[in-house]
């Protein structure tokens, strides 16, 4: 049941990334000094877009042995249970932790492309001078890089 190991722990991410988030909106409105109006904190924070997530991860847990046949050595499956639940863990704690720098990596990679085949950095190359950018990066995917630190800080007490 390796993949249904996966996917709980892709279910436990989604939750804490769920939650992260929302704890990070809460903090950053404690400290905004802008005297603007704002939206509530819980649509800021997408939580209805991590929603999405958080349900997709408890769909595919409960598809996962649905989907899968057991192998020939499923006699041998609960020797080996404990052991594979914690690799799952790792393995999907690192995947949500580099997914996201991967994806920022390649938007870079094709900024710079249209950068070079256009010649300037007049169509969204002011962007990168920005911290509101970084700002947006770092409020976009801290949760996600919470939620796998976190994985991989438990995966040995699953």
């Amino acid at each position: 049941m390796p993949w249904r190991d996966r996917a709980f722990a892709f279910v436990v991410a989604t939750a804490v990334a769920l939650v992260g988030d929302g704890a990070m909106q809460l903090g950053l409105d404690a400290v905004r000094v802008s005297s603007y109006g704002s939206a509530p904190w819980w649509i800021t924070a997408n939580l209805v877009e991590r929603g999405r997530w958080v349900v997709f991860a408890a769909v595919l847990w409960w598809a996962a042995p649905r989907l899968t046949e057991p192998g020939p050595d499923a006699a041998n499956a609960r020797e080996t249970e404990a052991g594979g639940r914690a690799e799952a863990w790792r393995q999907v704690g690192l995947t949500v932790l580099v997914i996201p720098l991967l994806w920022v990596l390649a938007t870079w990679i094709v900024s710079a492309i249209r950068f070079t085949l256009l010649g300037s950095w007049a169509t969204e190359g002011r962007v990168f001078l920005a911290p509101e950018y970084y700002r947006g990066i770092l409020i976009d995917y801290a949760p996600w890089l919470m939620a796998g630190a976190t994985l991989l800080g438990v995966r040995r007490h699953v």
